[in-house]
């Protein structure tokens, strides 16, 4: 197999530039790599020093060449686009901090609520189990004080803890 070259223009301490001031952990591991290979080092060789294996380091060279170092950054990923849009995540944040409203006809928000809230105010349609996912991931937690009914007579229940207590 014939060794691979760095084709691109660039010298040593143009790349080694690049590698100081890349924040992305995986492109500056390609840049090392590419560095490598200037140096003359052959893709073997360079595997077993970044512990890599030479079929994505050939790749990484040949769009390195092709393209320069722009092109050893990841490109978008194939899935399912995201349901609720970076604007709608902000206004669902909104929502959930707001609490009930008189529309939602509950004294506390579960996760069944939260799903009816995405689907009809938001449009987007999540399992309960993508509802929790979504909610985490905005970091909520699911701890929550014990719901209290809006027409719940806090003296009463405090008047009827202390009886109850006189009792025991």
């Amino acid at each position: 197999m014939k060794p691979l070259k760095i084709t691109y223009e660039i010298s040593l301490k143009g790349i080694s530039a690049l590698i100081r001031k890349e924040r992305d952990a995986r492109v500056r591991q390609r840049l090392i790599a590419m560095k490598f290979v200037i140096q003359g080092l052959h893709i073997s060789e360079v595997a077993s020093r970044m512990d890599v294996s030479q079929r994505p380091l050939r790749k990484w060279v040949h769009r390195f060449n092709a393209s320069g170092p722009a092109a050893l950054c990841d490109g978008p990923r194939s899935g399912q686009p995201p349901k609720l849009k970076p604007k709608q995540v902000e206004k669902f944040k909104k929502r959930v901090r707001k609490g009930i409203t008189s529309k939602d006809n509950t004294c506390s928000l579960s996760g069944k609520d939260l799903q009816r809230i995405l689907k009809n105010e938001f449009g987007a349609e999540y399992s309960l189990s993508g509802t929790y996912f979504i909610l985490h991931r905005l970091g909520f937690s699911c701890l929550c004080p014990r719901p209290q009914h809006p027409k719940a007579d806090i003296e009463a229940q405090e008047t009827f803890k202390k009886s109850a207590s006189r009792g025991r």
